[in-house]
Order: structure tokens, then C-alpha cells, then sequence
């Protein structure tokens, strides 16, 4: 429906689709091992923590910033109308209950910001959501607590920090060093995106907000995708999705497997 959910107006419809989309942007891996009985995993896994504290100062934060402009007075209306959209984008779901410029004409840059945030996060690895993913915030965050503690230790003092991740997972630099590099592909993606968007002529909240959706292939939309919009935005749009989904590093080795390939053609034909 071009309404997207508004277009049932039902209260008890977006709290259903609201658990659904939630317990979709989990790792499938969890969801197994609650099914075996390890109901404890969902406490200690890494992602659900990185999600629980995310996801609450996302909606904390619009909830905040919206209530001082009086467009949404009562709890029910900001429940459907804004936690319902930062959860929403968080799990890279799509689903929205206000219409696309309202983000842009009655949000203000503290709300759009906040969507660009959780939009680019994302939800769990191994899951249905998109964005760098929870897990990588998690580890890189950790990783810098380490290193804090590391400087404020002695130079005797040898300790292993470790994150809960299905099980206990030694955190070594490569691994922080891997999780923060997907990341910045991720943020140099998004910031392509919105530098584009300004080129053609949008604002740069409404580039960001789309570069994001787009990015983490979320789906919700301010008003810049549409079929009138430049094709050179089109071509890009659909370059970031297919990068954002299979996450840089698997592409970039189907290039350089075809980089090498052509090249092993062409010395072959040279002899």
C-alpha cells in the first residue's frame, strides 16, 4: 500500500507486525538455541544486549525530541507514531505509520538524525535486517572499553577479555579491527550516498535519511525515491543496497576473482 501501514489504521496491527519485526532482526542462531532450552543466551548474547541498549536510547531520545514540538501528546500516539518507526527502521523492517514527508516537515533534524543512527546499525547478523549490524557495535565498543583498561593497568597484567557470542569468544584485535572496517565502509557508502543527494538538488536531512534507508536496505523512504528522481541516484541507490546486503567484503572478492580471471585470459592470449 503506498500508505504503507497507515493504511489499516490498527492499533493491535502494529503491535503484531512490532513482535514480528523484532524477534525477525535476531540471529537465527539464537532463536535456535533458545528452542534447545539455552534461554539464558538471551541475556548474555552480545547482540541483544548492543540492541537493548540502542534501540532504548534511540526511542528515549525522539521521544524527547518530538515531545517538545506537541505533535504527538498522549502515549498511545507516540507509541504507534514513534517508537513503532525507530524500531521499525532499527530492524531495517520498513514498515512506517506516518507518511514520508512527515519525517522531513514535522520530525526536524533531531528525529531524522536519530532514524539515520539506527537505520545504519541495523539489526543481527544471520537474521532478516540489514545495516553493519549489532554485533559489530557490540565488539568494537567492547573493544575500546579493553583498550581504556589496558592503559589504565599495569604493564605486568596480562588479561583476556572475552563477549558472549552463542559462546565465550576471546576479543583479539583482528577481530575488532574487522568489525570496525565493515563498519566504515559502511559509513563511506552512506556518505556517498548523501553527498549525492545534495548534488541533485535534495536537502542534506533528506539525502542522509535516504542514503541510510538505502544503505542498510530498510525501506522507509522521506520522499527522495521516486520515479522522477535523477537516474544517476537510481544507479547508486541500487549499487548501495547490493553493497550494504552482502556486506562489501564478499563483492569485493567476486571483483577480484574476475579481475583475475580476465587477466589469465589475457596473458594467455598474449602467448
Amino acid at each position: 500500500m503506498t500508505q504503507n501501514i497507515m493504511y489499516y489504521h490498527s492499533f493491535l496491527y502494529e503491535v503484531v507486525t512490532m513482535v514480528f519485526f523484532i524477534i525477525g532482526s535476531f540471529n537465527f542462531g539464537l532463536h535456535y538455541a533458545i528452542w534447545q532450552g539455552k534461554r539464558k543466551e538471551f541475556v548474555r548474547n552480545i547482540e541483544i544486549q548492543s540492541f537493548a541498549i540502542t534501540a532504548f536510547l534511540a526511542t528515549a531520545l525522539a521521544i524527547a525530541a518530538l515531545s517538545k514540538t506537541g505533535l504527538y501528546t498522549d502515549s498511545v500516539s507516540m507509541f504507534r507514531r514513534i517508537v513503532f518507526n525507530v524500531i521499525s527502521a532499527h530492524t531495517t523492517t520498513g514498515l512506517g505509520s506516518v507518511y514520508a514527508r512527515q519525517f522531513a516537515l514535522q520530525w526536524g533534524n533531531a528525529g531524522i538524525l536519530i532514524m539515520v543512527i539506527v537505520m545504519l546499525i541495523g539489526g543481527s547478523a544471520c537474521s532478516t535486517a540489514g545495516g553493519f549490524k549489532g554485533l559489530r557495535v557490540g565488539i568494537v565498543f567492547k573493544g575500546i572499553i579493553a583498550d581504556v583498561k589496558k592503559l589504565l593497568s599495569s604493564e605486568r597484567s596480562m588479561r583476556v577479555y572475552k563477549f558472549h557470542y552463542m559462546k565465550d569468544i576471546v576479543l583479539e584485535d583482528g577481530l575488532v579491527r574487522a568489525s570496525a572496517l565493515i563498519i566504515i565502509c559502511y559509513m563511506v557508502l552512506f556518505g556517498i550516498g548523501t553527498l549525492l543527494g545534495t548534488f541533485c538538488g535534495y536537502s542534506l536531512a533528506d539525502s542522509a535519511f535516504e542514503a541510510s534507508s538505502v544503505t542498510g536496505n530498510v525501506g522507509l523512504s522521506i520522499g527522495v525515491t521516486s520515479a522522477s528522481m535523477p537516474a544517476v541516484m537510481k544507479i547508486y541507490y541500487i549499487f548501495a543496497m547490493y553493497l550494504g546486503r552482502l556486506e562489501f567484503l564478499s563483492v569485493f572478492a567476486l571483483i577480484g576473482m574476475a579481475i583475475t580471471g580476465v587477466k589469465k585470459i589475457w596473458k594467455r592470449k598474449q602467448i
